[in-house]
């Protein structure tokens, strides 16, 4: 007996070993490219790369340079525990600057390469007393634009002093908050605020140096820029000549948790003249500043209050005349990056489209739309003097790889990338990700992305994960994902449904607005009906094991399932809510709930609305075994929901787990977590032979959120065949 056990054992380690299949140690451990930045004359490129260990629970990061002319890619730093390299951008053709972060200094600062020195190591270019970031720079003119909290209208020193001073004489933690948000997503609202600084830089003795101390210019205007916490370099951008700043600014009135409204200015560069507003009459919400070749002023801007998923509109304002207009506005996408052509006729643009993120050609004088790319999620667009896009491109089955795009063939090239990474991507076996469309709710076609199970054999069963998006109004891509990775499901033997139901971005602006006011109605039905259809066309899938999961409004439908269908023998929520009530009062951005419910429920009228769609309502009819995750330092919805969550479960007896996870926010990010989960793991495991443990424990590995989902959904999906998840 002991024999035959660990000969089957064996045989199935070789076949797992020899089969590849995508694991979630193998998406925790796998390194993760950067969006790559060329070089001014465009023939050498660069970005940061990381990787993770999980065995050292450590994390190298450090630069890579591509030479887009010979194809080849290679170190520019080296990778070291501890010490970090991130953030690169060139100075010129031969100059590379990055945040070196070294744990012995207080500050990460910034250093320099020289590309033509190979024995000269890397010099230090900055020596700020305070944290800074999102970096912009003008090249020719040598302007560098950062950002930094601080005090109001304080400096970089200002700011250091009155650290100190108050690190040495308050004693207490009290936070004291006379209007809303008294937090933000994972941070709470400090007296500290970002600001954008911009020094000069020199060139002495071949080397760059900083001339002169950075120049707050966000000073006595009341202003916070790069918008808190989450904003960055795409905040704001540099004129052509160097001599202006736009930037995005939310509203700091005391209505700026209940509305969207972030507008665009415009400053001088050396902190002098007058702020100039450019569309603070439109109460709407606005971004990514862009300036053309030609000094006009490109941003996205939206029309409908209280609303952040409103479509995207391209607006160009001439600084000089102080005149602005609205381009191409009967197209029905929503760009999210734009960057425009050396003559500045033609603006590129990013915009989801049918679960793909495509690069789109507007021309400015007829506005015509022309569609550069039908396939997978391209980011990070940058024109070459040849005209040509380099950008970075990634799918379901790939990260990040740098490609080029000619503008006239629409011929799309990658380039090489790391050998490790190459090497790895290579010997996985991943799925195809196959699109699917029916007719769903409204009567309305509905597409989704189906991932047949990895080494599927013909005459099997297998179960089905069907993974829910969170937003809602966001979607399934064909992009690389560090967190809900359909591969990792693929991997384990699922059959992957991921539908795009009503309220989904890439699919016209009416079907993004349809689930205003039915969160459980038109999803719901379009979730149940793409269900029904794939287990209809793929008969392999065996309609008895289907475990349903999402995160944060994946999450509230998986508690809307659990009081609305029979359809699914395990549900995971991730960070989702149990009352719209409840979280309408903790949340941060009050106004999501008081658009997509119809108001606030402080006001009686309201309150039916709000309530209506609230999974509250139902725990009476939960009996679907749940899976209940949750991070502490989600601002966005709070413990709360999971809590009450799991009181509900419990308290009916329905099997339920809660793991909580104190040090993260709405998503999982940190790969220490992993090893945690692995102990997870580990201590509920029932005691066996001591082979088979050690061989569960190798093979299922240690991931952050695959590791826990997979054993619960693998407890309840596959009863039916031996499995790694069931069988311990």
């Amino acid at each position: 007996m002991i024999f035959r056990t660990v000969f089957a054992v064996l045989v199935l380690f070789n076949v797992l070993v020899m089969a590849k299949v995508f694991t979630p140690s193998d998406l925790i451990q796998l390194a993760r490219p950067g969006i790559p930045v060329a070089s001014p004359n465009g023939e050498y490129a660069v970005y940061a790369q990381s990787a993770y260990n999980i065995s050292d629970a450590k994390t190298v990061r450090n630069l890579y340079l591509l030479n887009i002319k010979e194809d080849s890619v290679k170190e520019l730093t080296k990778p070291v525990y501890d010490i970090s390299d991130s953030e690169p951008f060139f100075l010129d053709d031969q100059h590379v600057a990055y945040f070196h972060h070294d744990p012995k200094e207080a500050v990460d600062q910034l250093y320099v390469l020289d590309l033509t020195k190979k024995d000269q190591p890397a010099y230090q270019l900055t020596n700020f007393p305070i944290a800074f970031s999102s970096l912009k720079y003008n090249a020719e003119h040598k302007l560098l634009a950062f950002s930094a909290y601080v005090f109001d209208s304080s400096s970089l020193d200002e700011t250091f002093e009155k650290d100190k001073e108050i690190g040495s004489t308050k004693k207490d933690t009290a936070m004291a908050f006379d209007e809303l948000m008294v937090r933000h997503w994972d941070s709470y609202v400090t007296e500290k605020k970002n600001s954008i600084f911009t020094v000069r830089l020199s060139i002495e003795d071949n080397k760059y140096k900083v001339e002169g101390k950075p120049v707050n210019l966000l000073k006595g205007t009341g202003l916070e820029s790069p918008v808190f916490p989450q904003g960055d370099a795409g905040d704001f951008d540099i004129s052509p000549d160097a001599s202006h700043i736009a930037f995005l600014s939310k509203i700091n009135t005391r209505d700026n948790a209940w509305q969207t409204s972030a507008h665009i200015y415009i400053i001088s560069t050396d902190g002098e003249g007058t702020l100039v507003s450019v569309n603070s009459d439109i109460p709407a919400a606005s971004s990514s500043p862009h300036y053309t070749s030609s000094g006009q002023l490109v941003y996205f801007q939206m029309m409908k209050p209280q609303y952040e998923a409103d479509r995207n509109r391209i607006t160009v304002y001439n600084p000089e005349t102080k005149e602005r207009k609205i381009i191409a506005d009967s197209w029905d996408r929503s760009p999210h990056e734009v960057t425009s052509s050396l003559d500045a006729s033609t603006l590129y643009v990013t915009a989801e489209e049918h679960g793909r993120n495509k690069i789109f050609a507007i021309d400015l004088k007829t506005e015509s739309i022309e569609p550069l790319t039908q396939e997978k999620y391209a980011a990070g667009l940058r024109v070459l003097p040849s005209g040509n896009i380099f950008c970075g491109v990634s799918s379901m089955k790939h990260p990040m790889i740098p490609h080029v795009l000619d503008t006239k063939t629409k011929e799309i090239k990658a380039f090489s990338i790391e050998s490790n990474l190459a090497d790895t991507l290579a010997n996985v076996k991943f799925s195809d990700a196959q699109d699917v469309w029916f007719t769903g709710a409204l009567d309305e076609k509905v597409h989704g992305w189906y991932l047949k199970p990895a080494h599927f054999e013909e005459g099997k069963k297998y179960p089905v994960a069907f993974l829910i998006h969170g937003g809602p109004q966001g979607a399934w891509n064909d992009n690389w994902s560090t967190r809900w990775n359909p591969q990792i499901f693929a991997g384990a033997g699922y059959g992957v449904v991921a539908i795009n139901f009503h309220g989904s971005t890439g699919y016209g602006q009416a079907f993004t607005d349809s689930i205003a006011n039915h969160w459980g109605s038109h999803p719901f039905f379009d979730l149940e009906t793409g269900l029904d259809h794939v287990l209809e066309k793929y008969n392999y899938l065996d309609s008895e094991r289907v475990a349903g999961l999402g995160g944060s409004y994946g999450g509230y439908m998986a508690n809307w399932i659990n009081g609305h269908s029979n359809k699914f023998k395990a549900l995971v929520n991730h960070d989702g809510i149990f009352s719209t009530m409840q979280a309408y009062y903790t949340t941060d951005e009050l106004y999501f709930p008081e658009h997509e419910f119809g108001g606030s429920p402080i006001h009686p009228e309201n309150r039916e609305s709000v309530e209506k769609w609230s999974p509250a309502n139902y725990v009476q009819n939960w009996k679907t075994p749940t899976l209940i995750i949750h991070g502490g330092n989600d601002f966005r919805l709070t413990t709360c929901e999971s809590l009450s969550t799991f009181t509900a479960l419990q308290r009916q007896n329905v099997p339920s787990r809660f793991v909580y996870f104190p040090d993260e926010n709405h998503w999982v990010l940190k790969p220490a977590n992993s090893l945690r989960w692995h102990k997870e793991g580990k201590n509920n495991l029932k005691k066996k032979k001591k082979l088979m443990n050690l061989f569960y424990l190798f093979v299922r590995i240690n991931l952050n959120l695959p590791l826990i989902v997979l054993e619960w959904i693998g407890k309840y999906t596959n009863e039916k065949q031996p499995s790694l998840h069931s069988q311990m």
